[in-house]
């Protein structure tokens, strides 16, 4: 099960996807324009960064250093998140969160094609899929109980770099690369 630590990174993804909003519109006093900027700039910069580390892995053959490199820098930047106060930085940040988000989905889709066989792809991927989808709903359940008990965003947002750091740790333990 080399793949846990993905349950880790989606629940801390499925936390901020709720409270990234409410971050900026609460913490910071931002508009839901400014929300809006965020997220476009951030996606429309991953873009071209998903097709890069895709590259990357096949001309390094290096999986495992680039989930690691994705789950740490995340911990990294989630932690910066949590401490900012002006917009402007935060778009930096999360734009930041961006192209290392996707710096793990080509190694991963990699690895599963590496380590099963073409007629256990399916199962496997679905497994993936099962597990990190569940990770982004205990996210999400983990953030609604954490907040009816009062935590505060920026302190949710730290709860994200930590279970980023959970995943990197996991990784580091259970992905290897394929022979």
């Amino acid at each position: 099960m080399w793949f846990i630590g993905f349950l880790f990174h989606e629940m801390a993804f499925g936390l901020l996807s709720v409270f990234l909003p409410l971050y900026i519109t609460g913490h910071l006093g931002g508009s839901l324009t400014d929300v809006g900027i965020v997220i476009a700039v951030a996606n429309f910069v991953a873009v071209p960064f998903s097709f890069f580390w895709g590259y990357l892995c096949d001309k390094t053959r290096r999986y495992r250093f680039y989930i690691l490199l994705s789950f740490s820098a995340l911990a990294i930047l989630l932690y910066l998140f949590s401490l900012t106060g002006v917009i402007a930085i935060l778009i930096a940040l999360y734009t930041a969160i961006a192209v290392f988000h996707v710096a793990h989905e080509a190694p991963k889709n990699v690895l599963i094609s590496e380590y099963y066989s073409r007629t256990e792809w399916e199962g496997s991927f679905a497994s993936y899929e099962a597990l990190t989808e569940f990770g982004w709903l205990s996210g999400l359940l983990l953030g609604f109980l954490l907040s009816a008990y009062g935590f505060s965003g920026a302190s949710l947002i730290f709860l994200c770099s930590l279970l980023n750091l959970v995943a990197f740790v996991v990784s580091l333990f259970l992905v290897r690369d394929p022979l």
